[in-house]
C-alpha cells in the first residue's frame, strides 16, 4: 500500500467516527462528503448551501427518511488530488473535486481545459458541457471506472492571469515562470512561458518570492488568497469558464440506497448543475466589483486581436492532445461537439483546432 493510500485510510478511520446507519433497516442515512478545497471556493459553497440542505429537505418531504452529511472539506480528509481515490475506496461517500487534478485518470473529462478561449459566460459553458456529456456516454463512464457515479458538474469562473508585472500580449509571457494547475499549462507554454505546477496554498508565497511571475487562476481565488498584495496586475484575457469541478458518489454506497433516495440525489445534483452557471457568474461579478475599487490593482484588458493571436498559438496543442487521446477514447469527437454546442449558444472562438 503506497503512502497516499495509507494516508487516506487513516483519514477515513478518523472521519468515520460518526456511525454509518444500516441502510437496509434504518430511516436515517449518514453520508460523508469531502473536498480538498475549502468552502471559500464557490463550488464547495454551492454544495454547502444548496446540495446538502436540498437533499435533506426533499428526502424528508418525499420519503420521511432523515439525511445527515458529515463534512470533510478544506483537505481535512483528502487533498485536492486525492478525492477521486477517497471516493473510489469508500473513505468518503461523496467527493467534490476539480477534474483538472486528475489529468491522467480523467483526461477525457478535461476537454474544456484543452480548449482555451471558450465561453466567458459560465452559464453558456455549463449548458454546452451538459450537452456534450449527454451526447457522449464515455464521459460518465470514466468515473464509473473508479467506482463512482457523476452527480453534477459545476463551472469555474473564467480563467485570467494575475501577474507581478504587466502583460498585454502573448509575446510578453516568453521566458516567464507562470503557475498553472496542470492541464492548462500549455496555454502559456506554447507562448514561450515556463509553466510551474502550483497548488493553491503555495500561490501567495511563490508570487511574493518571485518563484513565479504570474498565475493562471480566476478572480475569486485571487481575492480569497489576497494575491493582489503580491501581484497587482489583473490580466483580463478570459481563457474561458471551465466546467471541471465534479461531484461524485461512491457507486457501491449509492447502490445500497432505496431507489427513491437515489432518484432525489440525482435530481438535486442536476438542479445544482443548472444553477451553477448563474451562481458562478454572480460570484465573478461581485469579486470584480471589489477588485475595481481596490487601490493599487491595475486591470489590463487584452485586445481581441491579441486574444486571436494567442489562441492561434494554442490550437496546435489542442489538436495534439486530441490525437493522443483518440487512441483511448473519442477526444476529437468530444472537442468537435463542444465547439458545436458553444457556437449554437452564441460563442465565437478566436481560433479553432483542426480535429480529425
Amino acid at each position: 500500500m503506497n503512502v497516499k493510500a495509507l494516508r487516506l485510510l487513516a483519514a477515513g478511520i478518523i472521519f468515520a467516527v460518526t456511525p454509518i446507519t444500516n441502510d437496509a433497516l434504518a430511516d436515517k442515512f449518514t453520508f460523508r462528503i469531502a473536498s480538498g478545497h475549502s468552502p471559500s471556493w464557490h463550488f464547495v459553497e454551492l454544495a454547502q448551501t444548496y446540495f446538502i440542505p436540498e437533499v435533506k429537505k426533499r428526502v424528508k418531504e418525499k420519503t420521511g427518511h432523515d439525511i445527515e452529511f458529515v463534512e470533510g472539506f478544506s483537505g481535512s480528509v483528502a487533498k485536492t488530488n486525492e478525492v477521486l481515490e477517497a471516493v473510489r475506496t469508500g473513505v468518503v461517500d461523496f467527493g467534490f473535486y476539480c477534474i483538472c487534478h486528475e489529468p491522467t485518470r480523467l483526461s477525457l473529462n478535461n476537454f474544456p481545459m484543452y480548449m482555451p478561449f471558450g465561453p466567458h459566460d459560465a452559464e453558456v459553458a455549463m449548458r454546452a458541457t451538459r450537452q456534450v456529456y449527454d451526447m457522449n456516454p464515455e464521459l460518465e463512464k470514466q468515473f464509473e471506472r473508479y467506482g463512482q457515479r457523476l452527480i453534477a458538474i459545476v463551472p469555474f469562473e473564467p480563467y485570467q492571469i494575475i501577474a507581478r508585472t504587466p502583460i498585454s500580449k502573448a509575446t510578453e509571457v516568453k521566458g516567464r515562470r507562470i503557475g498553472a494547475a496542470g492541464p492548462n499549462a500549455f496555454w502559456v507554454e506554447h507562448a514561450g512561458a515556463l509553466p510551474v505546477s502550483m497548488p493553491g496554498p503555495e500561490m501567495y508565497t511563490s508570487l511574493q518570492t518571485g518563484l513565479i511571475d504570474s498565475m493562471l487562476i480566476f478572480l475569486s481565488v485571487m481575492q480569497t488568497l489576497n494575491l493582489f498584495d503580491v501581484a497587482p496586475n489583473l490580466i483580463d484575457i478570459s481563457f474561458g469558464a471551465m466546467p471541471t469541478p465534479a461531484l461524485t458518489v461512491n457507486s457501491r454506497r449509492f447502490g445500497q440506497l432505496p431507489k427513491e433516495v437515489r432518484d432525489i440525489i440525482i435530481e438535486v445534483g442536476r438542479d445544482m448543475e443548472a444553477k451553477g452557471g448563474a451562481f458562478t457568474n454572480e460570484v465573478g461579478k461581485k469579486v470584480l466589483n471589489t477588485v475595481n475599487k481596490r487601490p493599487g490593482v491595475t486591470i489590463i484588458q487584452v485586445s481581441e486581436d491579441e486574444k486571436k493571436a494567442w489562441a492561434e498559438m494554442l490550437v496546435a496543442g489542442t489538436a495534439a492532445i486530441a490525437k493522443k487521446e483518440d487512441s483511448k477514447a473519442p477526444m476529437s469527437k468530444i472537442m468537435r461537439d463542444y465547439y458545436t454546442a458553444t457556437e449554437s449558444l452564441g460563442h465565437r472562438w478566436p481560433a479553432k483546432a483542426k480535429l480529425d
